[in-house]
C-alpha cells in the first residue's frame, strides 16, 4: 500500500466490495423495525401536510435516539462530541431520501434496503478508503463530506416537489370506521 493510505486493505479487496451489497439485501430484515418506526409511523404522522417539516423534525429525533451509541464511539470515535453536531444535519438528509423512497414506492422494504446499504456499503467503503487515515468527522458517508451528495439528492427531492403529503397514504392506512353507501349504491343493493 503506498504511503498515506489504509494500512490493513486486505490483499483482495474487490472480495469485500462485491460482498457488500449481499451483505446489504441480508442486514435489511434487520434495519426493517427502525425504518417501520421512522418512516411508516412517525415521519407520516408528525405532520401529514408538510412532508419536509415531518422530515427534518424525524431526522432530528433519529439522530437523537443514536447518541449514546456515538458516545460510545460509533461513526466518529475520534470527535464523538462533535459527532453529535455533524449527525443530525446527515440524518434530516437522511429522512429526506428515505421518506421520499418510502412514499414512491409505497412500502417501507425501499427504505430499509436503501438504510442497510447505507450502513453496510457506505461504512465499509470509508474504512477500505480512509482508514487510519482522513477523520470520519469529514470522509464518513454521514461525515461533513458526505452532506454533498446527500444534501444534493435531498434538495433535488425537496425543491422538484417529489416528498408529498402523507394524508393520502394515511387515508388507505386508516380507513372510515363505518362505510356508508352513497345513494346509487343503496339503490341498487336494494335497500
Amino acid at each position: 500500500m503506498s504511503a498515506g493510505g489504509p494500512a490493513h486493505v486486505p490483499s483482495h479487496p474487490w472480495i469485500l466490495i462485491g460482498a457488500m451489497p449481499i451483505n446489504a439485501i441480508f442486514a435489511t430484515p434487520i434495519l426493517f423495525g427502525e425504518e417501520f418506526g421512522w418512516r411508516s409511523y412517525l415521519q407520516l404522522r408528525l405532520f401529514p401536510d408538510r412532508p419536509v417539516l415531518s422530515a427534518v423534525v424525524t431526522g432530528m429525533i433519529w439522530a437523537v435516539w443514536h447518541y449514546p451509541v456515538m458516545l460510545r464511539g460509533y461513526n466518529f470515535p475520534d470527535n464523538r462530541l462533535l459527532g453529535l453536531v455533524v449527525f443530525p444535519v446527515s440524518t434530516i438528509f437522511l429522512s429526506i431520501i428515505f421518506g421520499w423512497l418510502r412514499l414512491q414506492t409505497g412500502t417501507i422494504w425501499s427504505s430499509s434496503l436503501a438504510h442497510s446499504a447505507t450502513n453496510t456499503m457506505g461504512a465499509s467503503l470509508i474504512v477500505l478508503l480512509f482508514g487510519g487515515g482522513a477523520s470520519l468527522l469529514f470522509v464518513s458517508y454521514v461525515g461533513i463530506l458526505g452532506w454533498m451528495p446527500l444534501g444534493a439528492l435531498s434538495a433535488w427531492i425537496v425543491f422538484t416537489g417529489q416528498l408529498k403529503p402523507a394524508n393520502d397514504l394515511l387515508k388507505v392506512s386508516r380507513p372510515s370506521e363505518e362505510y356508508v353507501p352513497s345513494a346509487s349504491q343503496a339503490k341498487s343493493a336494494g335497500h
